[in-house]
Order: structure tokens, then sequence, then C-alpha cells
């Protein structure tokens, strides 16, 4: 009986441990396999109102912002399969706060079937953001 019960206390203590670690701890275990989903193919992000369309093939990295109406066309160079650095080569949009030769560095967080959460940086601004994967 009291062996059942250090068993289950300890099980209690593991679960509650557990359920309080904080997601980013829990994202950081995303494998490489999981992040192949973002090595090619056609992604979006945003909200309904603002909708940008994401394409990957090879090295090359665009967003069609506002329909197409506006492009930031990219380079990437992949640092491992869960992160990438992307330098980007023409920027339409106009007053953009990044310039044509800047470096956005992006780290796989965690893939939630087509979802891909990933953090962002470039220069000294950071955020966190998810791609859905379209096809």
């Amino acid at each position: 009986m009291k062996t059942a019960l250090k068993i289950t206390l300890v099980s209690a203590i593991a679960l509650l441990t557990l359920g309080f670690t904080n997601k980013t701890q829990l994202a950081s275990i995303v494998s490489d396999q999981d992040c192949l989903i973002l090595h090619e193919g056609t992604f979006k992000y945003g909200d309904t109102n603002n909708e940008v369309k994401v394409v990957i093939k090879g090295k090359n990295h665009t967003e069609y912002h506002e329909k197409g109406k506006y492009v930031i066309k990219s380079k990437l160079e992949w640092v491992n399969d869960c992160e990438y650095n992307m330098t980007m080569t023409k920027i339409t949009i106009p007053n953009f706060p990044y310039g044509v030769g800047d470096v956005m560095n992006v780290k796989i967080n965690e893939v939630v079937g087509n979802e891909i959460y990933y953090t962002s940086r470039v220069k000294e601004q950071s955020w966190t953001g998810k791609l859905i994967k379209q096809d």
C-alpha cells in the first residue's frame, strides 16, 4: 500500500511539473523531421484582412502582400533543418522597416500538423509568429 501511494505521489508531482512547464520549453523539443515541412511549399500568415502568401522553392523565398501588390524576395541559407537565414533581395512595400541586404534569422519552435510556430529576428528586433502550410 505504501509503495502504491509513493508511486501515485511521484506520478502526481511529475504531472504537475509538466503542467507548469511553459510552452517555449516544450517547443524546443521540435525534431529535424518536423521542420522539413517548411523546406518547400506554399504557406500563409497574418489574419484574414492582412493575409500574406509565402512561397519557398529551393533557396528562394517570396512573400506576396496585399494579394500580390507588394513582394519581398529573399535568398535562404539553412543553418540546420530547423533554422535559416533569409537575405532580402527585393522589397516593394513602401516604407518597409528593413532593406535589401538585411538578414532575417528564423528558428522553428514547434510544428503542429500544418502549423509552424517560429521566432524571427532582424537586427535587434525579435518576434514570434505562425505559418500555415497550404500545399
